[in-house]
């Protein structure tokens, strides 16, 4: 039997047992619960290539496994290639990834279990250009003669908005095209003030035109016919007229053609705001291939431009000789349309045409001429996996209204 102070003794000695056993048997059965758990394992699946017009890939994550079978989660991410992409639900097991353009994508998919325990897996996507086709030229109907007279101080462009490609005439008369019925339409009238803004630069975003001349900009919704006033462009020294637009993202470039300034114009703010400038003169023409712009100036050096960082690189020139340049993009290649030795402007020749090819950074003459008139300022629209040219004039200030496909 123990003594009264031999109970007093145990009685410490048994409570700071009982308490240091409770909270070693918590922790201990983290420990365990912890230990017991295993990672999952991720599977983003096979390397895929595509080539276009391809331009949607599934990513597919059902290969991962859990011993636990308790994965709660999965994350896709697109951790290098081109920018412009869509991931249609980046938290499914499987998904579609859309908007690929030429190049190399890398997705890594992320799988995690109940207990914060994860792993990665990459797949690869390569987007291969097109098979090299020289393309063909189609003769569509020329624009109406009697309102399509160009002359050097005169508008003359087309524009693709939505699925449409239109045109204005001399007088401010707006038409469109339509392709089932191979011919032209009257859509109305460009507002007053601007129809006689020369040198106008146009271009589309988001489905929505615009128009600039003179400093003035109007944008054109072609789902109701409706024009709407913008904010005026910088005019003066600034100025935005006599420019390349180049279309990146939501967001249009404007390079100066008699200066190097670049303007960005945002639509969804409608403001306009100085970019690091062209470091060259006499920006002539451009295009834009995966997200990147390309300007090439009068004496045919080509420069590319990164939106995201704001800087230009040169890239390789055009051969000599090479004039009144038109340029458009199709099926991840950039086109330039020009006349070699003046030989179309000045014996009423052929122009010629050459292909960029980004990814080995080259520029090739191919065996099809443009088919259309020899003129200054031809207009191209590249619209849907097809390119639409025409219209301009030539050396004696005559009309140009043949109007043409290429594919």
């Amino acid at each position: 039997m123990l003594s009264k102070k031999g109970w007093l003794l145990w009685l410490p000695a048994v409570l700071l047992f009982g308490s240091c056993a409770k909270e070693l048997s918590c922790e201990n059965c983290s420990d365990i619960a912890t230990t017991a758990n295993k990672p999952p394992v991720a599977n983003a699946g096979p390397d895929q290539t595509i080539t276009l017009p391809a331009s949607k890939a599934n990513l597919n994550g059902s290969g991962s496994s859990d011993p636990d079978n308790n994965i709660t989660n999965y994350e896709w991410t697109k951790i290098s290639g081109p920018s412009t992409i869509t991931v249609a639900n980046a938290n499914s097991i499987q998904t579609i990834v859309s908007q690929l353009v030429a190049g190399t994508y890398a997705f890594e998919l992320t799988v995690t279990d109940s207990y914060g325990l994860f792993s990665k897996d990459t797949s690869t996507i390569v987007v291969n250009n097109a098979t090299e086709v020289n393309g063909n030229w189609k003769r569509l109907q020329v624009l109406p003669e009697h309102d399509f007279f160009f002359g050097s101080n005169h508008i003359n462009f087309l524009i693709g908005i939505e699925d449409k490609v239109y045109a204005v005439s001399k007088n401010g008369s707006f038409w469109f095209y339509k392709p089932d019925t191979n011919e032209w339409l009257e859509q109305g009238h460009l507002p007053v003030f601007m129809a006689s803004s020369n040198f106008s630069v146009v271009f589309s975003i988001n489905n929505i035109g615009y128009f600039i001349g003179n400093g003035t900009c109007r944008q054109y919704n072609a789902a109701n016919g409706q024009w709407i006033t913008r904010n005026n462009a910088p005019v003066g020294a600034n100025h935005v007229d006599y420019s390349v637009p180049l279309v990146v993202g939501n967001k249009a470039y404007l390079v100066g053609s008699t200066n190097n300034l670049v303007t960005m114009y945002d639509p969804s703010t409608d403001t306009y705001t100085p970019k690091n400038k062209l470091p060259d003169v006499d920006a002539w023409t451009g295009f834009v291939i995966n997200g990147e712009g390309y300007c090439i100036q009068k004496e045919g050096r080509c420069w590319k431009y990164d939106a995201s960082t704001d800087s230009w690189l040169q890239k390789a020139s055009l051969p000599p000789s090479i004039y009144n340049m038109s340029g458009f993009s199709l099926n991840g290649y950039g086109y330039i349309i020009g006349d070699l030795n003046r030989t179309a402007y000045n014996q009423n020749a052929r122009m010629k045409m050459w292909r960029y090819d980004p990814s080995l950074d080259q520029w090739k003459q191919i065996d099809v001429d443009y088919p259309g008139a020899a003129a200054y300022e031809v207009r191209t629209v590249s619209l849907n996996g097809i390119v639409y040219a025409g219209l301009g004039y030539n050396s004696g200030d005559m009309e140009a209204i043949d109007f043409w496909s290429f594919k």
